[in-house]
C-alpha cells in the first residue's frame, strides 16, 4: 500500500513532491551520490555536503596510513524505511548489513583508489571499485544524509497533517560537526512498527539508462579513444573498406576492442584513467548534461493517458467546487500545494507549509526550494538577476479582490538570502489592470518580482496542459509565467 492511499491524502504521484512509495514493497529507484553533488537545490547542496564530510575524512583517514580507524568508521545499517533498492519483492532487497559493509571495505582498500588519488569523491566509488554498483552505492548515500531524509519526512508530514511518532530512536546517520556517526531522539513515521524515510522524487533516479555509469564511461569515452588508437595502429582489428569515390575506410568494432583489452573492467578503467585523466573529466563533464531529475510518468511506470486526463481534471474541478471564505482556506491551500507540484516539478521542491521568519514574528504560506536547471525558474537569476533561491507563496481564499495589504505583506517576505520572487494566489480579481499596476510600483521600488495568479490563470494552464498532452512539456507554465512577468518588469 502507498503513502497517499494510507494516510487517504487523495493525491497521485505528480501531486507530491516525494516518492509515494509501496510499504511492502522496495520500488527499483536508488540515490546516486553523482546527481546530488550537481544539484543547485538548497536542499541537495546541505544533503551533498554531508556525503562529501563523511567521504574526505575517510580519505584524510588514507592518507596518514590510519587504515583501521578508517575501517571501523566504514559501518552503515540496512536502510529499509525508504522502501527503495533492488529487490523484487519485499523490503529486504541487496542492502549493506555489517558483513557487506565490511566487503564494501576491503573492495575500495584492495583497489587502490584511495591511495592513488584517482577517487576524490564519493560518486568516484562506483566507476572505479569492482562488486559496487547503484544498489550499494545508494545504500551507502542513504546511510550517510538519513538526517537530512528525516528532516524532510517530518515537513512533508506536518504539510499533509500526517502523525509522527514522538521521541523514536533513529539509526545512524553522519554528523558533519562531529566527524562521527550517530543517533538521536526524533519525530519519526512509524508505520506497522517500521519506521519510514521519504525521499524527495527530484533526486531519485533508476537504473534503466542511467549515464553515470562505468558502463557508460568505458563505451562512450574509453573505447572512443581506444578505437582510434587500434586504427592509428592498423592493428589486426582493423577493417578497411573501399568507398564509392574510392577512398578507403579504416573501422574497428567496439565489442571487439573491448573484449581485447578488457575495457569494461574496473581495474582497466582505474589503470586508463591514470594514464589519461582528461577522458575521466569529458565523461564526469558531458554527464552533468545527461542525468536530471525523473518524470513522475518515470517513477510510477505504469502511466497512462488516462491516468493523466484524470489528474487535470480533477485538479480543474476542485477549483470549480472549493467555495471562497474562511471555511474552505485549508482545503484550498492544499490544493494549490497539488496544483503547483503537477505544474512546477522539478523546477520546484519541497514545499514547507507556514515558514517562520524574522524569528518567528512572520509567516510565509508556502515556500519552495528553487531547483531549476533551466526555463523560467533558472532564468530568475541567470538573466533577471532576481535572488531566488526559495520561492515564496501566499494563498488567500477571500471573498474580495486581494489589494495593496496582501502585496506588502507578500513584498515584506522577501530577502537578498531568501529570494525576491513569490506567487501570490487568490481566486479571482474585477480589475486585472490596477493589481498587474500595484506589482510593477513594486518592482520598480526594489526589484522584488510578485506575480499573481488566480483560479483562471491556473485553469487555463491545465486545459493548454491536457492539449498540448502527447508532448508533456511545461510551454504552458512558461508561457503563462513569461508573459506575465513581461506585463510587469517591462513597462
Amino acid at each position: 500500500m502507498k503513502i497517499s492511499e494510507l494516510f487517504e491524502l487523495n493525491r497521485t504521484q505528480n501531486e507530491l513532491d516525494f516518492v509515494d512509495i509501496d510499504i511492502e514493497n522496495d520500488m527499483p529507484l536508488f540515490i546516486d551520490p553523482y546527481f546530488l553533488s550537481i544539484r543547485k537545490d538548497r536542499w541537495s547542496i546541505n544533503a551533498n555536503r554531508t556525503l562529501e564530510s563523511f567521504f574526505q575524512y575517510m580519505l584524510s583517514l588514507f592518507q596518514q596510513g590510519d587504515v583501521e580507524r578508517a575501517r571501523k568508521n566504514f559501518k552503515f545499517s540496512e536502510p529499509r524505511e525508504t522502501c527503495l533498492g533492488l529487490s523484487k519483492y519485499g523490503t529486504k532487497g541487496k542492502s549493506l548489513g555489517q558483513d557487506d559493509a565490511t566487503k564494501l571495505f576491503e573492495y575500495i582498500l584492495s583497489s587502490g583508489v584511495m591511495e592513488d588519488g584517482l577517487v576524490s569523491q564519493v560518486n568516484d566509488i562506483k566507476i572505479f571499485v569492482d562488486n559496487i554498483s547503484h544498489d550499494k552505492i545508494s545504500d551507502l548515500t542513504t546511510n550517510i544524509i538519513r538526517k537530512h531524509l528525516i528532516e524532510y519526512t517530518r515537513k512533508q508530514c506536518e504539510l499533509y497533517g500526517i502523525k509522527l511518532k514522538k521521541s523514536i530512536a533513529t539509526n545512524e546517520y553522519w554528523n558533519t560537526a562531529n566527524k562521527c556517526w550517530e543517533s538521536s531522539y526524533e519525530d519519526i513515521l512509524v508505520i506497522n512498527n517500521q519506521a519510514i524515510i521519504l525521499v524527495p522524487k527530484s533526486i531519485v533516479c533508476r537504473k534503466r539508462g542511467y549515464f553515470y555509469d562505468s558502463e557508460q564511461y568505458a563505451r562512450h569515452f574509453v573505447l572512443n579513444f581506444l578505437v582510434s588508437e587500434e586504427i592509428r595502429l592498423n592493428t589486426s582489428l582493423v577493417k578497411s573498406t573501399r568507398l564509392k569515390n574510392g577512398d578507403v575506410k579504416k573501422s574497428a568494432k567496439k565489442d571487439e576492442v573491448a573484449k581485447k583489452h578488457g575495457a569494461y573492467k574496473k581495474e582497466f578503467l582505474r589503470r586508463f584513467t591514470l594514464e589519461y585523466p582528461e577522458y575521466y573529466q569529458s565523461f564526469k563533464a558531458q554527464a552533468k548534461s545527461k542525468v536530471s531529475s525523473l518524470s513522475s510518468e518515470e517513477i510510477i511506470e505504469n502511466y497512462t493517458e488516462d491516468f493523466y486526463m484524470q489528474i487535470i481534471d480533477r485538479l480543474i474541478g476542485d477549483f470549480n467546487s472549493i467555495k471562497s471564505g474562511t471555511k474552505d482556506a485549508n482545503k484550498f491551500h492544499e490544493h494549490i500545494i497539488a496544483t503547483m507540484n503537477f505544474l512546477f516539478y522539478p523546477s520546484l521542491m519541497d514545499p514547507i507549509k507556514e515558514q517562520e521568519i524574522h524569528g518567528g514574528r512572520k509567516r510565509i504560506d508556502l515556500v519552495y526550494d528553487n531547483a531549476a536547471e533551466s526555463g523560467y525558474f533558472f532564468n530568475l537569476s541567470t538573466v533577471k538577476e532576481i535572488p531566488s533561491s526559495f520561492i515564496m507563496v501566499e494563498c488567500k481564499n477571500y471573498t474580495k479582490d486581494v489589494a495593496n495589504p496582501e502585496i506588502d505583506q507578500l513584498n515584506g517576505r522577501f530577502s537578498p538570502n531568501r529570494g525576491k520572487m513569490g506567487f501570490l494566489v487568490f481566486r479571482s480579481c474585477e480589475n486585472e489592470n490596477v493589481l498587474i499596476e500595484r506589482c510593477r510600483d513594486v518592482y520598480k521600488d526594489n526589484r522584488n518580482l510578485i506575480i499573481p495568479i488566480q483560479d483562471k490563470d491556473f485553469i487555463k494552464i491545465l486545459k493548454d496542459m491536457k492539449k498540448d498532452s502527447l508532448e508533456r512539456s511545461n510551454a504552458p507554465q512558461e508561457k503563462f509565467l513569461g508573459e506575465i512577468t513581461r506585463k510587469i518588469i517591462m513597462s
